[in-house]
């Protein structure tokens, strides 16, 4: 079945995808400045109300639901490392215009919304090429070592991002900190010029007939595939139990538990310290049980941990969020490893970026509406019943993902 043909040695296609690897990995950890800087910006500068503040982050997850599918027809006309390379540099010019604005005293509030939706438009492009990448740059017996990389890129954002966002914020303000989100695009661009395996785009072996042609092709591939389909489905649940439990986890712990600032930083901190510890424990985890089972057997096991978050209270109380929150996302991490494998090796090579378009609409558009049954949870039954709601929910997730044959598989049979 044909496909992009990265035109290098092994070795050095390796090399590159460390390259792409780490480039992306430190625009992710640049990328919490502007995570802390635009709510504070927009509350303290510009006098935002707390509604005002949340369609921030609404309008940073509107854009998955709107381009994620064109982009996985488009992003197939042009080379990917062009396409990562095209976003990179559109999202570095994007975001230095806050700070510019800023200083010229014409920053508004609109600036904020339309910032975090171009930027999330062009994440969306860079998201599908860089998830098709490891397949094309790493041979078979590698890939799930890949993927465990990029995990780990994701759970060192989230561990030690705030802190580093924090301290930023702190030493540059607000109107300075989105500069560093800048570096940390221009790194990643950077990276990529460095690389030298050359990848085509996969146009050549697209079917004619436009957009929603290729997209209906993809489309029929998912719907033919019950796994693709259930692994599908289970992501996008926990996706929006995902979004959920952010809209209430930090007023639970700040009103309901009422715990200082940094201590409340500190627990959202073990959310990524349980990615890593899942991340790196993947590949082992990996071989004793098998790609297959790994996608759902760890998250099954170690979901019901999740259920000790509602149960915090103050003082010794908060180690159980701590125990919770991290082994709860320590399964998690190894089901993310395992769903993006397991997509990987059942699509070919000619259908990857449209059927991760597909995935991903359907899982990250679900983060749009999580927040908002978080909020609505919360104002039913308030934060602590709100978040167990939640917690219970997601048990569900690698449920629906196994209900597929993917049940009775040991390993991910590889698609030749």
């Amino acid at each position: 079945m044909s496909g992009p043909v990265a035109t290098a040695p092994e070795s050095v296609r390796e090399r590159d995808f460390r390259l792409l690897w780490v480039g992306s990995g430190i625009s992710q950890l640049c990328g919490m400045a502007t995570v802390v800087a635009f709510p504070l910006l927009a509350a303290r500068t510009l006098g935002a109300t707390v509604g005002e503040v949340g369609l921030i982050t609404a309008a940073g997850y509107l854009p998955w639901l709107v381009v994620t599918l064109p982009a996985g027809v488009y992003s197939t006309r042009l080379r990917p490392r062009t396409v990562l390379l095209l976003t990179d540099l559109s999202r570095a010019a994007v975001v230095t215009m806050v700070p510019v604005l800023s200083a010229l005293g014409h920053l508004a509030l609109w600036h904020l919304y339309l910032s975090n939706i171009l930027v999330s438009c062009a994440t969306v492009f860079y998201e599908i090429v860089y998830l098709s990448m490891p397949p094309r740059m790493l041979p078979k017996d590698k890939l799930v070592y890949g993927n465990i990389r990029l995990q780990i890129a994701r759970a060192v954002s989230l561990a030690f991002g705030p802190t580093v966002a924090g301290f930023t914020v702190q030493l540059l303000g607000p109107e300075h900190a989105p500069l560093v989100n800048t570096a940390g695009f221009l790194v990643s661009a950077s990276c990529n010029l460095l690389m030298r395996s050359r990848i085509e785009s996969t146009r050549s072996s697209a079917r004619a007939g436009g957009m929603w042609t290729e997209l209906a092709e993809a489309v029929r591939f998912v719907t033919r595939q019950r796994v693709i389909l259930a692994s599908m489905a289970g992501s996008a649940v926990g996706n929006c139990c995902f979004a959920a439990y952010e809209a209430l986890v930090v007023i639970f712990l700040a009103d309901d538990v009422g715990i200082a600032p940094g201590t409340l930083g500190m627990l959202l901190g073990s959310v990524g310290i349980g990615g890593l510890i899942g991340a790196f424990s993947a590949g082992r985890v990996s071989r004793r049980l098998g790609t297959a089972r790994s996608v759902w057997i760890p998250a099954t096991v170690l979901a019901p941990a999740g259920l000790l978050l509602p149960l915090t209270r103050p003082g010794p109380g908060l180690s159980l969020f701590l125990m919770g929150a991290t082994l709860f996302h320590a399964g998690y991490a190894v089901f993310t490893v395992g769903q993006a494998t397991l997509v990987q090796l059942l699509t070919p090579s000619d259908l990857l970026q449209r059927t991760l378009a597909c995935v991903r609409f359907v899982s990250r558009g679900m983060l749009f509406f999580g927040g908002l049954v978080g909020g609505g949870l919360g104002s039913l039954f308030g934060p602590r019943l709100g978040l167990a709601v939640v917690m219970f929910l997601w048990l569900s997730a690698p449920l629906i993902t196994a209900s597929s044959r993917l049940r009775h598989w040991r390993d991910i049979p590889s698609l030749e």
